[in-house]
């Protein structure tokens, strides 16, 4: 790892604070907004932001210019967020969007290889997080564009083309095999119109466009599935498949269901009341969520490691795979499989069994804290004693 963003653990820290938060705000039955910008803005932005913060640099061998600016950005978002839980949603949203756009102009000036195909995922991630916190601001601000344009311009063309980008460079690494590039950089492009059309559809809220556009969202995401799924068929090296690739397949099982379900409810708006829940779990506290826990798993012990062990001169440092329980994955996916059934079970009961999903889904957060976080935290405190008795 060339570079080390000492930035990212906070914004992570963030996240699952948000994370937990839009636990609470589901579980009182809050405001729509102030749910949606934890969950959406708080969870997911602030984890686009974190990771970017640290894969930018490394893809391009070399350190982001005005490195400082990263901690600027940083107490931004944590002040936005803390006005809008203030019920400061215009001044929020404005200081949100700025702080969106100063992390875009400081991760496009670190960028002068735009050939990786991960790279030019990031990049239109990038722009696209920005344009979402931009029309949050005018639709909070001003009424100017639909509240749900700014929710899908984070979700499908921010979160979606991040997660293409960077599940394209992990997974082929991972499993040492080589990506077909061409394919790579034909789904970029087939992104990019299908983002722009989806988006413009919602603009529009003409629901019939929104819904002939949420298939050709499908038909993007399955052609990233067969790319994924061709890696591994055609494998050379017969050996164990990487936890973090497992959870990436794990929800990415759940991408396609989220994506018909959102076509579906755009076909029947009638039925966005009822069954709005289902395309959310699916999309946001299924798919993005686990593979964010993939992810985070993946960059969290490399940082403290460069950031820690690098240069040290201790006999006792640990391996960088020992920061992580990796031992403990193949039981946190099978506990998350069953957990997130019942959860979305009791999320679509009537009332008070739907007050029973949020809590149940601390059971999920919990576990994987405990694997990473905590685990992360006895380690650092187990290579700490070891220094003070050789001293």
């Amino acid at each position: 790892m060339f570079y080390v963003s000492k930035v990212s653990p906070f914004f992570f820290l963030l996240v699952l604070l948000n994370l937990v938060l839009s636990l609470a705000f589901k579980l009182i039955d809050s405001d729509l907004v102030l749910f949606t910008v934890a969950l959406v803005f708080g969870f997911i932005g602030t984890t686009l932001m974190g990771a970017m913060y640290q894969i930018v640099p490394n893809s391009q061998n070399r350190k982001l210019p005005f490195a400082g600016l990263s901690y600027a950005v940083f107490a931004a978002v944590l002040i936005s967020f803390a006005l809008f839980y203030a019920g400061e949603h215009r001044v929020a949203s404005g200081i949100l969007s700025l702080a969106y756009f100063v992390f875009l102009v400081h991760v496009l000036l670190g960028i002068k290889n735009w050939m990786p195909v991960t790279v030019k995922f990031l990049g239109a991630s990038a722009l696209y997080l920005f344009l979402a916190s931009l029309f949050l601001f005018l639709s909070l601000a001003y009424g100017l564009v639909p509240f749900q344009l700014a929710v899908h311009s984070l979700t499908v063309g921010s979160m979606l083309s991040a997660v293409y980008g960077v599940e394209l460079a992990w997974i082929p690494m991972l499993l040492m095999e080589t990506l077909n590039v061409k394919k790579a950089r034909n789904l970029f492009w087939a992104k990019q119109v299908s983002t722009v059309i989806f988006l413009l559809a919602f603009y529009s809220l003409e629901y019939r466009l929104v819904a002939l556009a949420s298939f050709l969202e499908l038909g993007v995401s399955l052609y990233f599935l067969y790319l994924i799924y061709s890696l591994i068929k055609n494998r050379r090296m017969p050996s164990p498949i990487p936890y973090v690739v497992k959870v990436f397949l794990v929800a990415l099982g759940l991408l396609p269901f989220g994506i018909l379900m959102g076509g579906f409810l755009a076909s029947h708006p009638q039925l966005i009341g009822e069954a709005l829940d289902l395309h959310v779990d699916l999309l946001v506290y299924g798919f993005t969520t686990f593979t964010i826990f993939g992810g985070m798993s993946h960059l969290m012990p490399r940082i403290v490691w460069n950031w820690k062990f690098a240069s040290s001169k201790k006999d006792k440092v640990p391996a960088v795979n020992e920061l992580v329980d990796e031992k403990g994955f193949p039981k946190f996916i099978e506990a998350y499989l069953i957990v997130f059934a019942v959860f979305l079970y009791l999320d679509l009961s009537f009332y008070p069994l739907d007050r029973l999903s949020p809590v149940l889904y601390l059971f999920i957060l919990g576990y994987f804290f405990r694997l990473t976080f905590l685990h992360l935290v006895n380690k650092l405190k187990e290579v700490g004693d070891g220094g003070d008795k050789e001293t």
